[in-house]
């Protein structure tokens, strides 16, 4: 049976770790494992004489395995494997605990941080271990690439890659492309049709050569590695499936998004307050060329509320990054259609993060929009008005500003 040499070495990275962790004690609960040979702290492990310092322990101690607890692998990972393989053992006996992103950059305290680099380094001394000596393989790569989804991103990679010199395979689970956008009326903040952006990304998909378009479709499945994958596809047409199979050495996701269902934030009255809708609802309205209530009256009032299901513990926590510019999107229409309207704009934070998206905020200042910003965890509550009330609902909102 082999006898394991092991070589530890944990990195300071500079003040990177070692503000956060004790490194030495790491280095010394290290050197008191099974099998550890050397166990080591130095500033910076990727520099030149840390790479040095491995090789010289390899060739002086016989060590035959290294575990390296520095940054993320993905950063020096290639860096340590020359090292091992200029010191003359495979490259692949390297194993990296990542003590930075996973420890010190996330733990303020010095104790709890030092005993999950600990816990992390043991890991890693444990895993090298049982690597195997791995050699590298040369193989071709397929040229041709999966596309998931048919929405505007899709599209637009297919015709890239396709115009770049590759095979593009364009799989689409709708009868037809386009995806969310073909739903919206005009796009934010230039407010240029949509329609119009579609159908000339359809027309130049559709027409090139290099690009297949599969619609009705979706990925049943698909092995293999990158470079490397057999797919198969299954489209159902007139209620018959059939499987269609190819090669790709790529596989681009663009899935797109689904419409978050608003009826699950019940402050708001979505699905019981029949003139609370959403922005598709809103959507349909655009396209019919009339903004109007259920009962076909023209709205003197219109609220608009951001972050329906985003930045939420109860919901969803990330922002959605398109609200903002759909909501100022939507004061603009109204306002545009109905000048007397008065419009409000909800909003915990405006995200104007893109080309001319502080200039459309600005736009919509300028045109009188009302904008009330609300606390993250004070949510507006929406309620039927009373019979007292010379309106249909109430919106009880904190204004912060």
């Amino acid at each position: 049976m082999e006898e394991y040499r092991i070589g530890v070495y944990v990195c300071n990275c500079g003040t990177n770790i070692a503000k956060v962790v004790d490194c030495e004690a790491v280095a010394q609960f290290a050197a008191e494992q099974p099998g550890v040979v050397v166990a080591k702290s130095y500033k910076y492990m990727c520099s030149n004489p840390g790479q040095e310092m491995i090789i010289t322990d390899i060739q002086e101690h016989a060590l035959n395995r290294v575990v390296v607890a520095a940054c993320s692998p993905r950063m020096h990972e290639p860096t340590f494997r020359k090292a091992l393989e200029t010191a003359g053992i495979n490259p692949y006996f390297v194993e990296m605990a990542n003590i930075r992103e996973q420890c010190s950059w996330v733990h303020d305290d010095p104790r709890v941080a030092t005993e999950k680099a600990r816990a992390l380094t043991l890991g890693a001394i444990r895993r090298v271990v049982r690597h195997q000596p791995l050699e590298r393989r040369y193989v071709d790569m397929c040229p041709d690439v999966l596309v998931i989804g048919g929405g505007i991103c899709g599209m637009t990679a297919a015709l890239e890659l396709a115009d770049g010199g590759s095979r593009v395979y364009l799989v689409e689970r709708e009868p037809t492309l386009g995806g969310n956008v073909a739903r919206v009326d005009l796009t934010a903040p230039y407010l240029n049709s949509a329609r119009d952006l579609v159908t000339a990304l359809v027309t130049r998909v559709e027409e090139h050569p290099r690009i297949e378009v599969l619609v009705r479709s979706q990925v049943a499945a698909l092995e293999g590695f990158v470079g490397n994958f057999k797919v198969t596809v299954e489209t159902v047409w007139e209620g018959s499936a059939s499987l269609s199979h190819f090669n790709v050495g790529n596989v681009v996701v663009a899935t797109g998004y689904k419409e978050f269902d608003a009826s699950r934030v019940t402050y708001y009255g979505y699905g019981k307050l029949p003139n609370v809708i959403t922005s598709f609802d809103f959507e349909k309205m655009l396209k019919a060329g009339r903004i109007q209530t259920k009962e076909g009256k023209i709205p003197q009032y219109v609220a608009i509320i951001h972050c329906v299901g985003s930045r939420s513990k109860e919901f969803h926590g990330y922002c959605s990054r398109v609200c903002c510019m759909t909501a100022l999107k939507y004061a603009h229409e109204v306002k545009s259609a109905i000048p007397n309207c008065y419009v409000s704009d909800l909003y915990i934070d405006m995200h104007a993060f893109g080309k001319g998206h502080e200039d459309f905020y600005r736009r919509g200042s300028e045109a009188k929009t009302l904008f009330l910003m609300y606390g993250k965890n004070d949510h507006p509550v929406i309620r039927k008005a009373g019979p007292n009330d010379d309106c249909e609902m109430l919106i009880e909102v904190n204004e912060r500003l």
